[in-house]
């Protein structure tokens, strides 16, 4: 895509961001590039850059002519083109110039900026804790609780199902987090053994992949050169790059339009958008664009409860959920507990199991069918159809568990929707209002389920 966006194409791009942003859908890499570090002299300066003078002095070597982390893998080298100079004694220098530094310069904007978007997990190539720091500045109640991961070719640490849940999200340094010993990525050869380990069968963190795999990737400013740019994007797909589909992703860097990777993209990438606008001015725009109620609060947020034993499970598209509460409140006035997740459960959180557990508890599953649910895409409310046909079987023909609900004119015919689903027996609910007949018959479907469950506890 060019640098220039006409006004459609800008319009587009961030409804489509924002959109997987309110599903929950998207996973931001954040790198080196967005680091930019406001100077009186020059505007701003990286922090990378920052940190390669500073380490230029201390090892008594000649300052980076480069800047980024190019400045930093130049002093590396130059340090250890001495032969009595050892690598291992090079980090624990770098790691003490990163936490001064840390502390003496303001947050990056654009850290800032990505701090407010309501993910639950952040990726990083980058080995410092500005963007934990953003995090902490913007949502104070957090401080001290942002939940760090480290990867490295040693340790390969990973995901669990605990991480994802309520609570301050998770900074995954993909690249290592600088500590005195060599397990994160200073010099371009550390770079290429963690791409080295990250593509391998045993050394890659299976949980953090599959869910790179399922969501879409918002890329940018990492400052991969073009064969890495190309190994890095293959690692969000799980199969061919060019057989790739169900999600969207965009990579966004400097110059990327120009280069031979964007051609790349064109032809095999159909899937990963790439833009040239530069990391920090795409950020300020995608801030500027992001509508309030996609900020985080400051607050903790309130933990879900599961679904009660024999409720009424609503399951829908995220983009009904204003509709689908006006069908909760007014079938809860009627005595009926009705349960929808209203965080839409996060893939790494355990989700598999959560979503088994809950189709198995209720008495009802209820399918509120729009055209949100005719999506080409990997949703979440698909899984949980899935878990609920699989039940389904077991029930006799004549009772009544699986009922689909349409609030818009979508039809039982329709190519999108799954077999179980082509049946004329749906009930209709323009605009999600509950009318006095639907009321009745959803009251005896739920009178008869609790029945079935007790007669089969006895």
């Amino acid at each position: 895509m060019n640098a220039v966006l006409s006004i459609a194409q800008e319009d587009r791009l961030w409804s489509e961001l924002t959109r997987f942003v309110r599903e929950g859908a998207l996973i931001p890499i954040t790198g080196s590039e967005l680091l930019e570090i406001p100077s009186a002299a020059s505007g701003s300066k990286n922090f990378y850059t920052l940190v390669a003078e500073e380490l230029a002095l201390r090892l008594e070597v000649d300052a980076p002519q480069h800047t980024g982390e190019r400045a930093l893998n130049e002093v590396a080298c130059s340090y250890l083109a001495n032969r009595r100079n050892r690598a291992e004694e090079l980090y624990p220098v770098v790691k003490g110039v990163v936490e001064e530094l840390e502390q003496s310069v303001p947050i990056p904007k654009a850290l800032n900026d990505l701090a407010a978007l309501p993910v639950k997990l952040f990726v990083t190539t980058t080995f410092d804790n500005l963007l934990v720091r953003a995090i902490e500045q913007r949502h104070p109640v957090w401080a001290g609780r942002v939940r760090q991961i480290e990867y490295s070719p040693v340790r390969k640490d990973d995901l669990d199902s605990t991480q994802l849940s309520d609570g301050p999200p998770v900074v995954f340094h993909l690249f290592g987090r600088a500590t005195s010993m060599p397990e994160y990525a200073v010099t371009e050869e550390d770079v290429l053994e963690f791409m080295h380990a990250l593509q391998s069968q045993e050394g890659r963190p299976e949980k953090l992949f599959r869910l790179l795999q399922q969501k879409n990737l918002l890329i940018v400013g990492c400052g991969f050169a073009d064969w890495l740019a190309r190994f890095f994007i293959r690692l969000g797909v799980s199969t061919r790059l060019s057989a790739a589909g169900g999600k969207t992703d965009w990579f966004i860097e400097r110059a990327s339009s120009a280069s031979e990777f964007a051609v790349f993209l064109d032809h095999f990438g159909r899937s990963t958008k790439h833009f040239s606008l530069g990391p920090v001015e795409f950020i300020a725009r995608f801030a500027e664009k992001l509508p309030r109620d996609l900020t985080f609060t400051t607050a903790p947020r309130v933990l879900a409860r599961d679904i009660l034993e024999g409720g009424l499970f609503l399951s829908y598209a995220s983009e009904d959920r204003a509709i689908v509460e006006r069908i909760q409140q007014a079938l809860d006035h009627n005595g009926i507990d009705c349960w929808f997740d209203r965080q839409q459960l996060i893939g790494g959180d355990d989700w598999e199991s959560k979503i088994i557990r809950n189709v198995n508890a209720c008495s009802l599953f209820v399918l509120i069918l729009s055209r949100h649910t005719l999506t080409q895409q990997d949703r979440f409310f698909r899984h949980e159809w899935h878990e609920a046909f699989k039940r389904s079987i077991g029930f006799a023909a004549n009772a009544k568990f699986l009922i689909p609900v349409a609030i818009d004119d979508i039809q039982p015919n329709n190519p999108a929707l799954p077999l179980e689903l082509k049946k004329p027996d749906w009930k209709r609910l323009p605009g999600g209002k509950v009318t006095p007949a639907f009321r009745k018959f959803i009251t005896a479907a739920f009178q008869q389920a609790q029945l079935r469950a007790r007669d089969s506890a006895t």
